[in-house]
Order: C-alpha cells, then structure tokens, then sequence
C-alpha cells in the first residue's frame, strides 16, 4: 500500500472521520461518484451507449439506469426495432 500525502480545508478535515479503513472507504466512494459523473457527461456528449458508460463507471448498466435518469437522461432509443428480429451481432452494435 502507498501512503500520500494531502492538504485539505480545515471544513473537509473536521467532517472526516478519524479511522483510516473508514477514510479508506470515503475515498473509494468518492472516487466511484467520479467515475460516474465523468461517464454520464460522455453520454451526454453522445457516441456512446448506456451500457458503453455503465462499463467505464465500472458499474451495471441496471446501476447506471437510475442515475443517468438522476440527471434527466433517458436511454437512447430506435422505435424501428420494436417489431423487428435483432440478431446478437447487431444487438452489440446497438
């Protein structure tokens, strides 16, 4: 394990708490969300499926569903292939 270092707000440090495994936790919580909001503003930037994202976030896409809707996004989709048969080739693509 590496240690570093960091310089924080007197406001930050008062709220932390004082255990390192929970500091542990709050840092790896942190870095989750970040990881996620970095994911939903690159499907808002388009070219990239939910699942796409939901992958980069490194959470599930049944995960990543109630969060993009958090932030007023639905999933995109095609109407056409309500009736059509989508082979899983093209299911991949989609």
């Amino acid at each position: 394990m590496k240690t570093i270092t960091l310089r924080l707000p007197d406001h930050l440090v008062k709220e932390l708490p004082e255990d390192e495994s929970s500091i542990f936790d709050v840092l790896k919580l942190g870095l989750k969300q970040l990881k996620i909001e970095k994911a939903i503003e690159k499907y808002k930037k388009g070219g990239m499926s939910l699942a796409k994202v939901a992958e980069l976030a490194g959470i599930s896409i049944r995960e990543m569903m109630p969060v993009a809707y958090a932030h007023g996004l639905e999933p995109k989709y095609d109407r056409s292939l309500d009736k059509s048969k989508i082979s899983p080739e093209r299911a991949v693509t989609l």
